[in-house]
Formats: C-alpha cells, sequence, structure tokens
C-alpha cells in the first residue's frame, strides 16, 4: 500500500474523482495499484465517511477496512461490486445504491423550456421536496447556486437546484415534481434551465446522481444527454443511523 496525497494521484480519469472530490488532501488516504480509499466526504457536518474505488472490488474492500481500523468511520461509500466483500460491521444495513451521470456542455443540446428562476429562499421550494426520497440539498444550503421550477398558476409543481463543485461542476440537485404532476416531462424542463446556465456560465461539466432503480430518471437524463459513468453504494453504519422518524432536513 502507499499513500499518495489525492484520490486524483490513483485515479486521475475517474469521473467521479475528478469531478466531485474536493483538491484538498484527505485526513488519510491508501492506494494500491488504481485502487484507493480516503477519508472524507461526509455527507453532514460532523460525520466522517470512507469513500472506497477502484477496478479491483477485493483490493477497494481491503483499503476500506484498512482505513476504517485506524479511525473512527459513520458511513462508507464504494463502487458497487465492492460492497459484499465488506466485512459486515462495514456494510450499512440502509445503503443506497446510486450512480453517477456527466454532460459536457460542450455537447448539450439545450431547446426551449418553461422553468423560471426562483428565489433562494422562495417559500415553496421545501414543502414540494418533501415528496422526494433523494433530496439532499434544502434551502439555506451554503453551496447552492440557484433554484428552478415549473409553475402552475402560482402553485411550484416541479423544482431543481444547482450546486457549484469545487472542480466548478455544475451539479444538478433535489429535482422533484409533485406527484399529480409527474408524467408530464417537467423534470426535464428545470435541468434543461439549469444545463442552459451551465453552458452560459462556462461550467466544465454538468453532473448529477440518482438512484439506480429510478427508471424515470434515467429516461430523463439519458434523453438529456447524459451518460451514466459508475454505480456504487453509500450508506450510514449501524452504529450512525438516526433513531426512526428522524429527519435530516
Amino acid at each position: 500500500m502507499s499513500a499518495p496525497t489525492h484520490a486524483r494521484d490513483v485515479r486521475p480519469d475517474d469521473p467521479l474523482v475528478r469531478w466531485m472530490v474536493a483538491d484538498r488532501q484527505p485526513p488519510a488516504i491508501l492506494a494500491q495499484g488504481g485502487n484507493v480509499a480516503w477519508l472524507g466526504r461526509a455527507a453532514r457536518p460532523g460525520e466522517k465517511w470512507v469513500t472506497g474505488l477502484g477496478d479491483e472490488p477485493r483490493v477497494v474492500a481491503e483499503l476500506v477496512e484498512a482505513l476504517s481500523g485506524d479511525h473512527e468511520v459513520d458511513g462508507v461509500t464504494v463502487t458497487e461490486d465492492a460492497f459484499e466483500l465488506l466485512p459486515v460491521a462495514l456494510q450499512s444495513p440502509d445503503p443506497g445504491h446510486w450512480c453517477f451521470w456527466t454532460l459536457d456542455p460542450a455537447e448539450a443540446v439545450v431547446g426551449p423550456d418553461v422553468a423560471v428562476d426562483l428565489a433562494m429562499d422562495d417559500p415553496r421550494i421545501g414543502p414540494l421536496l418533501e415528496y422526494s426520497d433523494s433530496a439532499h440539498i434544502f434551502p439555506g444550503n451554503p453551496r447552492l447556486e440557484r433554484w428552478v421550477g415549473v409553475l402552475e398558476d402560482d402553485r411550484l409543481v416541479s423544482v431543481a437546484a444547482q450546486v457549484r463543485e469545487p472542480s466548478g461542476a455544475a451539479h444538478i440537485v433535489s429535482v422533484c415534481t409533485d406527484p399529480e404532476y409527474r408524467g408530464r416531462g417537467l423534470a426535464r424542463q428545470v435541468c434543461l434551465r439549469i444545463m442552459r446556465a451551465a453552458v452560459e456560465e462556462r461550467a466544465p461539466m454538468l453532473v448529477l446522481e440518482m438512484y439506480v432503480a429510478n427508471e424515470a430518471g434515467r429516461r430523463t437524463y439519458g434523453a438529456l444527454g447524459f451518460t451514466e459513468v459508475g454505480r456504487y453504494r453509500s450508506g450510514l453504519l449501524a452504529h450512525a443511523l438516526p433513531p426512526r422518524g428522524t429527519s435530516w432536513s
């Protein structure tokens, strides 16, 4: 094993590393060949996560186990084929199975849309996001660049946000449509609005994450030109799971 200073030293062409991992040196990092694990990428303040990436699942699992043995860890993210190889203590009881998508703004086809820009503190956003089981960015988050939405009269029926990653990538997050209005292509409308802004602002990449089982999202993002570039499993470990009924928002 070796100790590089950044995951990019080990996986310079990995899309997740290139666009989503901050430049700062992590508190701890281990590597073997083209596989790497590091401490960082916490979902919420105070949490400690280990992320493991690589093309050799067993090596990824071993690196994550070694790093977790030296540090108190609350959650783990690994490539999907490494999850079952982790020790039971490092397998989240409730892991999320998600995928990462990218689109080069230079290749984006941005047509007209009916979405509008929203005020950052629009009081309609929070209640609409209650319909989402995947939104993790909410009003007030300091990383927010913009909120956009589709209105029906004065009712907010679809919403999405953009955050800017340290890499400069425009990250589409918290896409949600009111259940009464689903199936009308409104998620496409809010994404197009953000895509247009990213193109105008010369963002180096458009990125998004979604649950693997989200077939409606897969159709929408694929039609917009996004390509799935990786699959992962993430989750809090048993000791760090919130009590039942706890809301993160």
